[in-house]
């Protein structure tokens, strides 16, 4: 068991160098090409404009979105909205102003190897607090499920990788008060949602 563990951590943050430090050079390579066409077009956003998200430049995206209200459900060429970006860093202002403004709490990445993922989810592989509160308290589902980094047709919610941070990042206060606001908004894991199904399933047909 020591040895799965020991494995489990080194995917976790193996994860985590991946998805946070190379996502933002990620986004400005593979939108270099349409920088020119996508930042003046105006029924699309362009790298400019998610560059803020990124970026958490609140005033840009303040006016641009007030010029092309359309943009808040705009994707990359990656499938991530402005709400994903904002969860790289953090910028809880501007997640605000998104949510605000109309963004879906829960919605998804588009990617094919975007895992389905969710800004909630961003959130936690970046131990965001405040984003995370922000996101519950305008709808997002604690309990909304997606695909492992781990592979193999796994399905996890973002409690199932909270537990695995908590244990590869012990002492890390921000995921400790993260777990307790999950707490207080009824976080389950994978397989307690599943056990739930079944029991409800078996009600059903008595």
């Amino acid at each position: 068991m020591d040895r799965i563990d020991r494995a489990l951590q080194w995917t976790i943050k193996i994860g985590l160098v991946v998805l946070f430090l190379t996502l933002p050079d990620l986004y400005e390579f593979t939108m270099a090409d349409d920088t020119a066409t996508a930042s003046s077009s105006s029924t699309s956003p362009g790298v400019d404009f998610f560059n803020a998200c990124s970026g958490g430049n609140f005033d840009v995206l303040a006016k641009a979105l007030e010029e092309n209200p359309d943009w808040i459900h705009g994707h990359t060429e990656n499938g991530e909205t402005c709400l994903h970006l904002t969860g790289i860093y953090g910028h809880s202002d501007v997640t605000v102003m998104l949510l605000q403004k109309g963004a879906d709490p829960n919605v998804r990445s588009t990617y094919e190897k975007g895992l389905r993922m969710h800004p909630l989810s961003w959130n936690v592989y970046g131990g965001h607090l405040m984003n995370i509160k922000v996101l519950l308290d305008h709808g997002a589902d604690v309990n909304l499920d997606f695909d492992s980094m781990k592979g193999d047709g796994v399905v996890v919610t973002s409690l199932d990788v909270l537990l695995e941070l908590l244990k590869s990042e012990r002492g890390d206060d921000r995921f400790v008060n993260i777990e307790k606001v999950f707490q207080k908004y009824g976080a389950k894991t994978m397989d307690q949602l599943r056990k739930e199904k079944e029991q409800q399933q078996g009600i059903e047909e008595l």
